[in-house]
């Protein structure tokens, strides 16, 4: 299963892929051309298309209709030598495909990494020079209007850096503000989900105190889906061992549905019934 450092930067780009033109202009060593606008492109690699030859993702800069520079954005997490030999596929496709120059671009989340990938890769004919950028190289955002300004870039330093400086987590909020209404929520769930416990606990106690309106709406809800599925799973676990100290047994489809309850009530229900009931099924009567 894809880890959350390959998938992260990946669901930035497909939500906004001019961010893939911002992240190669950090490590490209040639001017970007002048295009109109940035979209998404298939990442298959060939007309089969392949699970071992498709792109992560690709991002095509369009100038008026005509492709002018195609992006091919790959998240590696650790080495690995077979796509020494699946990144030149990916671009001599791409390339004849859409007949446009085509940029290798591979995100990494540790220098080390990055070292490696931005390696040129030999072909006995010529080479293909990955532009690789660590993550870690974000420099985390302190300016809120800047924040503001390149709202993505200032959420991935964030995440890349597992950033607890105060300035840094105060303008998250600037940056989410500034992003669509739908992916408000999704970022901060993302962001919360990778900060450590300190950063955490001051992005909590801010929103506890009621410091800032704004920053409340935006994690509030975050922290309470948190707090609400410690409750359930507490709950469903005090349910279970109590059966099981009664001696009743609890057949797989009655607890798939005591574990997969989110209402606290229901389990209360449940865990009073538990008192008296000889079978697991008359939980539900």
């Amino acid at each position: 299963m894809p880890s959350f450092e390959h998938e992260f930067p990946l669901d930035i780009i497909r939500h906004t892929p001019e961010v893939a033109v911002d992240l190669l202009g950090l490590v490209y060593d040639r001017p970007l051309p002048v295009f109109s606008r940035a979209r998404c492109e298939s990442g298959d690699a060939t007309t089969t298309a392949p699970p071992e030859f498709r792109a992560d993702s690709v991002v095509v800069c369009e100038h008026e209709t005509e492709p002018a520079l195609a992006i091919i954005v790959e998240c590696q997490v650790k080495k690995d030598d077979r796509k020494r030999y699946s990144w030149p596929a990916y671009v001599v496709n791409l390339r004849a495909r859409l007949q446009c120059p085509v940029a290798l671009l591979v995100l990494a989340p540790k220098e080390s990494v990055a070292r490696w990938c931005g390696t040129p890769i030999g072909l006995g004919c010529g080479e293909v020079r990955p532009a690789a950028l660590p993550l870690t190289a974000l420099k985390p955002v302190t300016d809120p209007e800047e924040a503001r300004t390149r709202p993505e870039l200032a959420i991935l330093a964030v995440v890349a850096n597992r950033s607890v400086d105060p300035a840094v987590l105060d303008a998250l909020t600037p940056a989410l503000q500034a992003l669509d209404d739908s992916l408000t929520s999704l970022y901060a769930d993302h962001v919360l989900a990778a900060l450590p416990a300190a950063a955490r606990k001051y992005l909590e106690d801010t929103v506890n105190a009621g410091t800032y309106e704004y920053k409340t709406k935006l994690f509030r809800r975050s922290f309470q889906d948190g707090r609400t599925k410690g409750k359930t799973e507490g709950k469903a676990e005090d349910l279970l061992e109590f059966l099981d100290a009664r001696g009743i047994e609890v057949p797989a489809a009655a607890r798939e549905r005591i574990t997969s309850c989110t209402d606290v009530e229901q389990l209360r229900v449940w865990v009073r019934r538990a008192a008296t009931v000889t079978r697991a099924e008359e939980l539900f009567d």
